[in-house]
C-alpha cells in the first residue's frame, strides 16, 4: 500500500506535530478528533480495551482525514507489532523500553530485511493484498514506518543515551507521570526535579537526531515542552477531554440555576 506517512514527512521537514491519545476505542469519535486537524492520534492498547479489530476500523476513520494513527502497545511483543503493521498501521509506539536490547527488538520487528526481521505476508492490507512488486513494497514500507518507544522508568532514563543510538528509531516518548514516580514525586509533573529530568532527557534525545515526545495537560505545560525542545506533543486523551468539557458544562448549568433563583 504505497501511501506516504504524513506524520513522518512533517517531522522530516522540521515541523512540530500535535495530537492526542485515545482510550475510548470508538472509530467515529476518532474520526471527529482527526477532523479537528490533529497530526496524530495514539490508540492505547495498553490502558484500554481496544482490540485489533477496533484498530483496523480506526485506521480507516483517521486516514481519511490525513491523520496518522499510532498504535501503542504495552510491551515489546514481536507478534503484536506484526499484527498492527499488517493491518496497515504506519506508526507504532512501544512501552516499557528500558535497554538498548529492547529498542533493537522493536526496530527488528518493524523493519523488513535487511534492516530488521519483520515477518512477511504479501496478502495483507499493508501490501495491497498482492505479492506484485513485493520487494519494492517492502523497501518502501521500511522508509514509511514511524518507530516510537516510551521510556518511563529509572532504568530507561539511565540507559537513554544507548537507547537513542539504536538505528531505525524515530522517536523517544517520555512518560512524565512515570518519571515523576522515578524521582520520588509521584503525580507532580510540575515539580522542579521532574522538569530537570525532562530537560536532560530531551537534550540527549535531540543530540542523537531523534524526535522527543511527551504529553501536556495544560497550555502552560504544552509551552514548557515546546520550549524544552519537544517536537512531538500530545494533549491529554479523549476520555479526559470529554470529561473536562461536560464537567465545565455542568458547572455552567449549575451557576445559571443558582443565578436564576
Amino acid at each position: 500500500m504505497r501511501t506516504e506517512n504524513s506524520l513522518k514527512k512533517k517531522l522530516s521537514l522540521g515541523e512540530t506535530v500535535f495530537g492526542t491519545w485515545s482510550a475510548l476505542g470508538s472509530p467515529p469519535v476518532m474520526n471527529c478528533i482527526a477532523k479537528s486537524g490533529m497530526d496524530f492520534i495514539i490508540t492505547d492498547m495498553e490502558h484500554s480495551t481496544v482490540s485489533l479489530e477496533t484498530v483496523e476500523a480506526q485506521l480507516y476513520y483517521t486516514e481519511i482525514e490525513d491523520c496518522t494513527l499510532i498504535v501503542r502497545l504495552g510491551e515489546v511483543d514481536e507478534l503484536a507489532i506484526l499484527h498492527a503493521l499488517d493491518l496497515g498501521a504506519k506508526a507504532i509506539m512501544i512501552s516499557h523500553v528500558s535497554t538498548k536490547e529492547d529498542a533493537i527488538r522493536v526496530v527488528n520487528a518493524t523493519k523488513y530485511m535487511p534492516e530488521g526481521d519483520r515477518g512477511l505476508s504479501p496478502f495483507t492490507r499493508n501490501h495491497g493484498y498482492s505479492d506484485d512488486n513485493i520487494r519494492e513494497k517492502m523497501a518502501y514500507a521500511n522508509t514509511q514506518i514511524f518507530v516510537g518507544i516510551l521510556v518511563e522508568g529509572e532504568e530507561g532514563i539511565n540507559n537513554l543515551e544507548e537507547i537513542c543510538r539504536t538505528p531505525g528509531l524515530d522517536m523517544v516518548y517520555l512518560g512524565i507521570y512515570d518519571i515523576s514516580q522515578a524521582v520520588g514525586e509521584p503525580g507532580d509533573v510540575q515539580h522542579p526535579k521532574v522538569k530537570k529530568v525532562l530537560k536532560d532527557c530531551v537534550d540527549k534525545i535531540n543530540g542523537e537526531g531523534l524526535i522527543a515526545g511527551s504529553v501536556a495537560r495544560s497550555p502552560e505545560y504544552m509551552k514548557l515542552l515546546i520550549d524544552s525542545g519537544f517536537r512531538f506533543v500530545s494533549y491529554k486523551n479523549d476520555t479526559s477531554v470529554v470529561y473536562d468539557s461536560f464537567m465545565t458544562a455542568r458547572k455552567m448549568f449549575d451557576q445559571q440555576i443558582i443565578g436564576s433563583k
